[in-house]
């Protein structure tokens, strides 16, 4: 059987200063996945291990990693001969592979992102989506785009990064919601967009969303 060497990004906060790399070597056969090299390091060859996974296929968004420098979802990234896994950038590390993603739920509660209730309001009988509105709700909440975005970090609330963009486009586009999420998205910081490289191309998507066209371009 072949094997592959796999290069993992390993940090605890407890007892380590800074993060530091620990090879593995797994077992490679066609249609491996990264995720399934993680969890049989973890059931085979190191517990301590720490990483995210639920569904196992993208529906999930859980066990986002950064692949060879970039995001991905590791129950679709294909293994091979030689890699480096490290956790996603510009987001807190609960530990090695696994972010911490307390941080933001707390700015969902804060920003309530969702429709308001409202006696008089009467919902249609048969709600229609937009195309649009079809793609935005495809995503998975892996959190990939943040990883991925020149200007986020998170320690910075003054820029809502494209995960909460994508969040005010979906309520942007739905039918129902009638609070204006163009000046929300202005309070987040989304006029920062204009000036970034990736202007008009923004952050790749991991559900395929076309984040510029779909989201900062609507809102901006």
């Amino acid at each position: 059987m072949r094997r592959a060497k796999i290069r993992i990004s390993r940090f605890n906060p407890d007892i380590d200063k800074t993060p530091y790399w620990q090879e593995y070597q797994v077992p490679w056969e066609k249609g491996d996945t990264v995720l399934g090299a993680l969890i049989y390091i973890y059931e085979e060859l190191d517990p301590t291990l720490a990483f995210r996974f639920g569904c196992r296929y993208k529906k999930c968004g859980l066990c986002a990693v950064e692949v060879e420098g970039r995001p991905r979802l590791a129950c679709l990234a294909g293994l091979k001969k030689e890699m480096e896994v490290s956790p996603l950038r510009n987001l807190p590390i609960a530990r090695d592979l696994a972010i911490d993603r307390g941080f933001f739920y707390h700015r969902l509660a804060e920003l309530k992102l969702y429709i308001p209730e409202q006696e008089s309001m009467k919902w249609p009988a048969v709600i229609k989506e937009g195309i649009q509105h079809k793609r935005l709700i495809g995503c998975v909440e892996c959190l990939s785009c943040l990883s991925a975005c020149p200007h986020y970090d998170y320690r910075d609330t003054t820029f809502g990064g494209p995960y909460l963009f994508v969040k005010l486009a979906q309520l942007h586009f739905d039918s129902r919601d009638k609070i204006d999420r163009r000046f929300q998205a202005r309070t987040l910081g989304i006029e920062r967009c204009k000036g970034c490289r990736y202007w008009g191309r923004c952050v790749p998507c991991t559900s395929g969303i076309p984040i510029f066209k779909d989201a900062i371009r609507p809102l901006s």
